[in-house]
């Protein structure tokens, strides 16, 4: 009985010494799509700051994949970090390729950064892949002319954007009407100092 008792310790002692070398897995193993979806869970309950090691870790993981990039780029240009916004939104842009909702986000980001020529051109370009529903990017595009000082066309966008945008869409709504409105306080001022 003795000996089989020792035999027992012998080979638990062998296996718990066995088990704590195993070497470390350095890989990351929540599946791509879960990240995504917890960082989304988070974002959702206002935990931005849980979600982006989730996300850096997914564009890690897959980083010819967009999502995770363009989820990092909208959530610093939450936190006012425009510069680290434009970063991830290029990486987004680069592997996603002309995706109108990441260059109408990184239009809005260049807007911001004083870049607004580039901003037009982003916009631009999202316009021309034909998005649905279009009122958000002419939206953007009204704001990157007024931003231009291009006033009439800025003032033209933006009631079309309003015109094409559905009622129940009420936040949208008055978002356009503050924008026609503020477009049309400073054509009106620079009339007056004409």
């Amino acid at each position: 009985m003795i000996w089989l008792r020792r035999l027992l310790v012998a080979f638990l002692i062998v296996a718990l010494f066995s088990c704590a070398r195993l070497p470390r897995r350095e890989t990351l193993t929540m599946p791509y799509a879960d990240r995504i979806k917890l960082a989304s869970i988070y974002i959702q309950n206002g935990q931005q700051d849980q979600a982006i090691p989730l996300l850096k870790d997914a564009a890690r993981q897959e980083g010819d994949r967009p999502e995770a990039w363009a989820m990092l780029g909208e959530l610093f240009w939450l936190k006012g970090n425009l510069a680290e916004s434009s970063a991830y939104l290029e990486k987004a842009l680069k592997v996603g390729k002309e995706d109108p909702v990441v260059l109408n986000n990184l239009a809005m980001v260049e807007a911001a950064r004083d870049n607004p020529e580039r901003a037009l051109a982003l916009v631009d370009r999202a316009l021309a892949r034909d998005p649905a529903p279009m009122y958000p990017y002419l939206e953007t595009r009204a704001r990157v002319l007024l931003k231009l000082g291009r006033y009439q066309k800025a003032l033209e966008e933006a009631k079309l954007a309003l015109s094409i945008t559905p009622d129940y869409e009420k936040k949208m709504r008055d978002q356009l009407e503050g924008l026609i409105t503020e477009i049309e306080k400073e054509k009106g001022e620079l009339k007056i100092e004409n």
